[in-house]
């Protein structure tokens, strides 16, 4: 079967590092085939202090779950988290573009890139940028404004940054185990996303995930 039909997902943390194959159904389901798990003795609070254990340990999560699964894996998703992860609002208003005023995906970008023209740190880069509801010409409370016709849309966003060298280093040490990134996601995001329902986000329900080093709220 093609690798575009498997997804990876790399959770490293103070205690365990664990790697996880999915195959994606003709249903566009996700049926979990291989999952490997070590322990990881390279990092402290979501921070490497040492890349050789680090990388060694994505190694031999990586393998196992290759033989469970029965595929090879070169590239994954990978989960961060740690007391360098910061976050804040920020808004974000355009003028919507085009003759009808009908709000495009084109609108929808630009919206929110004009919402993390902010100030960050050199030493910070952006993760997240998590769109929390749009404003179409005072109108509130908008999950999706595609196609709605308006003058101006807004966007509240909640961004989430981390400390660059953290990042950095954790991609150096998945590199280094041969693994290309597909991207970066907070561990709190994909816990709350796999354990909640859309429902109880919309309520405002929490999800606490307290690990070897760190301990996390969504």
């Amino acid at each position: 079967m093609p690798k575009n039909n498997y997804i990876v997902g790399l959770d490293i943390g103070t205690k365990k590092t664990a790697a996880i194959i999915g195959e994606i159904t003709e249903d566009k389901k996700i049926e979990i085939i291989g999952i490997g798990t070590t322990d990881s003795r390279g990092l402290r609070k979501g921070v490497v202090v040492n890349l050789e254990a680090t990388v060694s340990a994505i190694k031999k999560a990586q393998e196992e779950a290759e033989l469970m699964a029965g595929v090879e894996i070169d590239s994954a998703f990978v989960g961060i988290s740690g007391a360098h992860i910061k976050s804040f609002n920020s808004r974000g208003v355009v003028a919507v573009s085009g003759k009808n005023k009908e709000i495009t995906p084109d609108d929808i970008e630009r919206v929110i890139d004009q919402s993390k023209a902010v100030s960050i740190p050199p030493d910070r880069e952006i993760i997240h940028i998590i769109p929390q509801e749009f404003v179409v010409d005072e109108q509130d409370g908008i999950k999706d404004p595609l196609g709605m016709s308006g003058i101006k849309l807004e966007v509240n966003v909640h961004i989430v940054t981390s400390a660059t060298t953290s990042v950095q280093n954790l991609k150096t040490c998945i590199e280094r185990a041969g693994i290309e990134i597909e991207r970066i996601v907070l561990n709190q995001i994909a816990a709350s996303s796999s354990t909640l329902t859309h429902d109880e986000m919309e309520l405002g329900v929490g999800m606490i995930d307290m690990g070897g080093g760190t301990t996390e709220v969504a």
